[in-house]
C-alpha cells in the first residue's frame, strides 16, 4: 500500500511539473507575440525633443537637420528706416527678428555694427531676442549711437532647444559635418 501511495504522489508531482512547464512555455510565447505586436504599432518616442511616432522619427530628424543646415533661410534679421545725421549719429533704430521655422527660438543675439564714413565699425551693440515663437516677427529698439550713418547686422548666436540648434560665431567643439549646428545642450 505504501508503494501505491508513493507512486500516486510521484505521478501527481510529475503531472503538476508538466502543467507548470506548459504554462511557462505558453506565457513565454504570448509575451513574444506581444513584443512583436508592439513593434508593429506606432510607439511614441522622442526625436529632436518632440514626441513623435516611430514611423515619423526618421522623417522628423531629416527635416530638423535640413532646417539646422539651412538656418539662414528660416531665421532672418532686418532693420527699419532709422534716423541719422549728416555729421553722424543714429537714432530710432529698430531691429526685427523673423522666425520662419516650426520651432521656438529660445535666444538670439544680433550684433549691430554702427559704421562710420571710412567704412569701419565705430562700435558694436548686441541685441537679445528671447522666446521667438514659430512663424513670427519680433521687433526691438536698438541703442542709439553718437556716430555712424549705416549699420550692419550679424547673428552672433541663435539657440533653439526644441530644434536642438545652436549657431554661434565663437562656438568651438566637435561638430558633425552633416549636422554642424546640432546641439543637445
Amino acid at each position: 500500500m505504501k508503494k501505491t501511495t508513493l507512486l500516486k504522489i510521484l505521478i501527481g508531482l510529475v503531472s503538476i511539473l508538466i502543467v507548470l512547464v506548459s504554462l511557462s512555455f505558453i506565457n513565454s510565447q504570448s509575451t513574444n507575440d506581444y513584443k512583436e505586436k508592439i513593434g508593429e504599432i506606432d510607439v511614441e518616442r522622442y526625436s529632436d525633443s518632440i514626441v513623435v511616432s516611430r514611423n515619423e522619427d526618421a522623417d522628423l530628424t531629416i527635416k530638423n537637420r535640413e532646417i539646422r543646415n539651412n538656418w539662414n533661410n528660416y531665421f532672418k534679421v532686418s532693420n527699419n528706416n532709422f534716423d541719422y545725421y549728416d555729421i553722424g549719429g543714429i537714432e530710432n533704430l529698430q531691429i526685427s527678428f523673423e522666425n520662419d521655422s516650426d520651432y521656438v527660438v529660445n535666444n538670439a543675439y544680433v550684433d549691430v555694427c554702427y559704421i562710420i564714413d571710412n567704412g569701419s565699425c565705430y562700435k558694436t551693440e548686441s541685441v537679445l531676442f528671447k522666446n521667438i515663437q514659430p512663424h513670427s516677427i519680433v521687433t526691438q529698439n536698438a541703442p542709439n549711437s553718437s556716430r555712424g550713418k549705416k549699420i550692419r547686422l550679424d547673428f552672433s548666436q541663435i539657440y533653439s532647444d526644441d530644434l536642438n540648434f545652436l549657431y554661434g560665431q565663437n562656438i568651438v567643439g566637435t561638430r558633425s559635418s552633416i549636422d554642424p549646428y546640432f546641439s543637445k545642450d
